[in-house]
């Protein structure tokens, strides 16, 4: 596969997952909404993830994910795109509001109640500043099997001798100790003992309203996944949130976004 069909699959998906190895080896991952700048890949997140992404500034190499089904024809593969990334602080939002800000209100349309015009861009002022991060150049693009299920099926992130690697695999039981896994691609998994990061999430269609995301960190050995710690579970509610749950949820992202900032914007 090549760079081109990375980023044009990139472009045309509505969710995309980033993937890296924080300082110390151990793999982290977020489910992203896929934006292009002057032709790479890239995202633009708020500063309410600004924790999340900590050991991503420092990561020698990231991968760019599109595997859900959902972003996908039927007959393109899901692909996997390697590199180094720029990270850059827009914290005016001015290089966000410059073309990527009309994309995202496309393909993500929580985003319209906050940013569709110029007075609700003036109102949630803290939505706009964005940390972007942009592929530099892919040094390797390779297919995966798509994931149909995202109740079972997840991205599984490894570090260790090989660096950075990423499959898609299906899941027999979440809640377990030992996870049994089965590479969606068909074939065996790798066995070497390493590092390794279950990544699952589901949306709401197709308004993205509910957007939910579970992990399980610990290592990984061939078919087997020894759990040392579970966030979230596949069995989510993704139904209509009731007025006052919206409110709530703007409320926290508000003080989420400012908190992060700081004196950044002073």
């Amino acid at each position: 596969m090549t760079e081109s069909e990375l980023a044009r699959s990139w472009r045309g998906a509505v969710t995309g997952e980033l993937c890296w190895l924080d300082a110390d080896g151990r793999p982290a991952a977020l489910s992203v909404i896929p934006l292009s700048d002057a032709g790479q890949p890239c995202v633009a997140l708020p500063y309410a993830q600004e924790a999340r992404i900590a050991g991503l500034r420092e990561a020698g190499e990231v991968a760019f994910v599109v595997s859900d089904s959902r972003s996908l024809r039927a007959d393109q593969p899901a692909l996997v795109g390697f590199g180094g990334v720029t990270v850059v602080d827009d914290v005016e939002g001015e290089r966000f509001s410059d073309g990527l800000l009309e994309v995202e209100l496309r393909k993500y349309p929580p985003s319209r109640a906050l940013a569709d015009s110029p007075l609700l861009r003036r109102e949630h002022w803290w939505w706009l500043p964005r940390v972007l991060v942009r592929l530099r150049g892919a040094t390797r693009v390779d297919e995966l099997a798509a994931r149909t299920n995202p109740a079972r099926h997840a991205v599984l992130v490894r570090g260790g001798a090989a660096g950075l690697t990423v499959d898609t695999v299906d899941i027999a039981e979440w809640a377990e100790p030992r996870i049994r896994l089965t590479a969606l691609a068909g074939g065996e998994l790798d066995a070497r003992d390493e590092p390794g990061l279950l990544f699952g999430y589901d949306y709401s269609m197709p308004d993205l309203e509910r957007w939910e995301s579970w992990t399980a960190r610990g290592w990984a050995h061939g078919a087997e996944f020894a759990v040392d710690g579970l966030t979230g579970s596949p069995e989510v509610n993704l139904g209509p949130l009731r007025l006052r749950e919206r409110m709530r949820r703007q409320r926290d992202l508000a003080k989420s976004c400012q908190r992060a900032l700081g004196d950044r914007v002073l």
